[in-house]
C-alpha cells in the first residue's frame, strides 16, 4: 500500500541505530524513535516489549536543535515505518513509554486508528494524545500520516506534533473509522486511574528545555525591565 512521498528535513534521517524484533506472532509492530538524549528511556522501553515478546523497532533519529522541532518528526517516523513494514499495522509509542501488561488488544482493532480523545478535559490543550497512536495499514491512515507531514509548519517554531495532529485529523476525521483508545493504554505515570494499566507514559518531556517557554521567560524579562525603567523614570520626574 504506497505512502505518497513527503521531503523529509534536510537534518533528518532514519538511518542510523535502529533495532528490529520481528520474529512474534503478531499482526502489529511496536515503532518509536528516539534522540540521543532519549536513548535511555528507549532502553527501558525495550526491555518492557522483550519482557512480554512484542514485536518492536525502535529507531536512532539525529536530534533537530531543540524540543519542539524534535517532536514534529513524528509524522515522517510513522510514514517511514508504514512504508517500511507494508505487512503490519503499526503501534506508536514514545520513547518514555513502559507497556506493562501484553497488548492482545491491538491484535483485533479493525478502525483505521486508534487514538486518545481527550474531549479537551481539565489540563488538555490538544484535542488528542499522541504518546500512543495505532495505525492500521488502510489508504484512509496513510491519507491521514501525509495530511499530518504536510501540516507541519516548520517556520513555526514552537509548533508541535500534537498541533500539526490536530489539523490533520480535523481534515480527516469524516473519512476515518477511529477507536477511542481506552485511558489503560496510555496513562500518564503521575495521574490518577483507577483501571487496568498497560501502557504508561513517563513524560520525560517535562525535563526538557522548551523553546515556547524561554521566548515566554524573555518576554517576561523584557517587560519586566520596561516596567522598571518607567517607575525609574517616572519617581525622576516627581522628585
Amino acid at each position: 500500500m504506497p505512502t505518497t512521498s513527503v521531503l523529509l528535513p534536510d537534518s533528518l534521517t532514519f538511518s542510523g541505530d535502529s533495532i528490529l524484533v520481528d520474529h512474534h506472532d503478531q499482526n502489529f509492530l511496536v515503532c518509536c524513535f528516539y534522540t540521543p538524549n532519549y536513548q535511555q528511556h528507549a532502553q527501558q522501553l525495550k526491555q518492557s516489549l522483550d519482557n512480554l515478546n512484542i514485536n518492536h523497532y525502535l529507531q536512532s533519529v539525529p536530534d533537530q536543535g531543540y524540543w519542539e522541532a524534535n517532536t514534529r518528526i513524528k509524522p515522517y517516523f510513522l510514514q517511514h515505518c508504514l512504508t517500511r513494514f507494508a505487512n503490519k499495522n503499526i503501534l506508536y509509542l514514545d520513547a518514555d513509554a513502559v507497556v506493562k501488561r501484553p497488548l492482545d488488544y491491538f491484535e483485533n482493532i479493525d478502525t483505521d486508528i486508534a487514538v486518545y480523545e481527550t474531549h479537551r478535559a481539565k489540563g488538555m490543550s490538544h484535542d488528542y494524545l499522541t504518546g500512543t497512536i495505532f495505525l492500521r495499514q488502510t489508504p484512509a491512515t496513510h491519507d491521514l500520516v501525509e495530511k499530518w507531514c504536510m501540516a507541519q509548519q516548520p517556520e513555526k517554531k514552537t509548533q508541535v506534533d500534537q498541533d500539526s495532529f490536530d489539523s490533520a485529523m480535523q481534515q480527516m476525521k469524516a473519512q476515518l473509522s477511529i477507536e477511542p483508545l481506552p485511558l489503560g493504554y496510555i496513562k500518564i505515570f503521575d495521574k490518577d486511574y483507577s483501571g487496568t494499566v498497560y501502557i504508561e507514559q513517563y513524560q520525560a518531556s517535562r525535563g526538557q528545555t522548551k523553546l515556547r517557554r524561554q521566548r515566554i521567560r524573555r518576554r517576561n524579562q523584557i517587560l519586566a525591565g520596561v516596567v522598571i525603567i518607567l517607575i525609574i523614570i517616572t519617581a525622576l520626574k516627581i522628585f
